[in-house]
């Protein structure tokens, strides 16, 4: 398994934008999760953090946007080997087939979450324009029961250890909450493999991806704490304002990102449905 190395966090990060900063940043998140109906609610938030003492806030210390980490409706949900989806047959309510177009190849009508797929057809026209090809869309929102089946194929291609290491357990991916999409470019090869992350669009969205809301999920360095091998091809929306702190931040993990504890494989007690 791929040992994770240290990983960095800048001094702005760690203690904290100045708070006119953080307050517009706050706004931004508040209203892409929560949308311009709740804005009576975002002035009430607003004005307690203008009577705060410290001069600093981070979003991450935010327990009304923390709540939003177990919900799996908001771009701030985070699913990993620790966090199962609740309910654990949730399908989102806002899915659309990904639109085919010059830039992006959705042959296998796959669907994700409204601004998920808004957000990729946009990377999509970035990568193009960049003369990175066209972007394919392999995987995107996948149900419980179909995860369980793909999980059993895996563990009967590689053996349960290798594809625990390539595969969530159904109830615990996260493409199930939509918000997931694997992609590759065809023309350049290594679709779905490790070497994607070579070739010129691999390393296009690995430096771009995050101005679209994305970021790669799962490094070469950080299998240690996410238990999973590394995907470059793997992209998850977390909205424009988290995938730019997370990049400007030298963030490598939502682990990371959010302090959580790294979860490299999964607890103890697990149900029946999930143990396959």
């Amino acid at each position: 398994m791929t040992q994770s190395t240290p990983l960095y966090r800048r001094p702005a990060f760690v203690f904290g934008p100045p708070l006119v900063m953080a307050i517009a940043g706050v706004t931004l998140l508040i209203q892409a999760a929560f949308g311009a109906g709740s804005l009576g609610v975002v002035k009430q938030k607003l004005e307690a953090l203008a009577e705060l003492e410290t001069p600093a806030f981070t979003i991450r210390e935010s327990d009304w946007i923390r709540a939003k980490l177990n919900d799996p409706n908001s771009v701030f949900v985070v699913v990993n080997k620790h966090r199962q989806i609740n309910p654990k047959s949730f399908e989102p309510n806002d899915l659309v087939k990904v639109e085919n177009s010059k830039t992006l190849d959705n042959s296998r009508k796959l669907v994700l979450s409204q601004e998920a797929a808004s957000a990729l057809q946009e990377m999509a026209k970035g990568l193009s324009a960049a003369g990175q090809g066209k972007l394919f869309l392999n995987s995107a929102y996948r149900s419980y029961d179909y995860q369980a089946e793909l999980f059993i194929g895996k563990a009967r291609q590689y053996g349960k250890a290798e594809a625990l290491l390539k595969s969530a357990r159904a109830g615990f991916s996260e493409h199930q909450t939509g918000l997931a999409a694997d992609v590759s470019v065809p023309e350049q090869g290594c679709a779905i493999l490790a070497c994607f992350g070579n070739t010129p669009a691999g390393n296009w969205i690995a430096e771009n991806s995050w101005k679209y809301g994305f970021i790669v999920r799962y490094l070469e360095t950080t299998t240690s704490i996410t238990g999973y091998a590394y995907e470059p091809w793997h992209l998850r929306y977390v909205g424009k304002e988290v995938a730019r702190l997370y990049h400007s931040n030298g963030i490598q993990t939502l682990e990371e990102f959010w302090g959580l504890p790294p979860a490299p494989g999964y607890l103890a007690v697990t149900t029946e449905s999930t143990s396959n």
